[in-house]
């Protein structure tokens, strides 16, 4: 599968709302399009860029510049080896049984879920797409 370069006006639109955390219910009734109507065009904008799951379709959209690149701000506190290898494994597209299994602090399954979600709560991340756009505010993910 070839990713291709850009994402339609419709399809930056609903990845933008999911990169903020709105799921696709609230995608929506934001845009007062059916829920069905945002899960197509955030399935066609994944397969356009060549990934499996909205949080490296966000993070794909901030690398190729397709959504604007949150603002930097200062990181609250030091991310330690674990949680930023878990975030870059998030930003590729790895599940969290993937995750387990190709990190290097050889956490299980629920530990990568308490991991993620202790992420979530201190950077007040509402999903993993959430996660991602924040990761790159704090600069924890660039484009290189």
């Amino acid at each position: 599968m070839t990713p291709i370069d850009s994402l339609s006006p419709s399809e930056i639109r609903v990845t933008g709302l999911a990169a903020l955390g709105l799921t696709s219910g609230e995608i929506a009734l934001k845009l007062r399009i059916a829920k069905g109507t945002v899960d197509g065009q955030l399935r066609h904008a994944q397969h356009k860029m060549g990934v499996t799951s909205r949080a490296c379709l966000i993070h794909r959209c901030y690398i190729r510049m397709q959504l604007p690149r949150p603002a930097h701000i200062a990181l609250p506190e030091k991310l330690d080896d674990t949680e930023a290898e878990i975030i870059r494994l998030v930003a590729e597209g790895a599940t969290y049984p993937e995750i387990a299994l190709r990190n290097t602090q050889e956490l299980s399954q629920h530990g990568v879920n308490v991991r993620v979600k202790a992420l979530r709560e201190k950077w007040q991340a509402k999903n993993d797409p959430h996660l991602i756009t924040c990761a790159w505010e704090f600069g924890v993910l660039t484009a290189s």
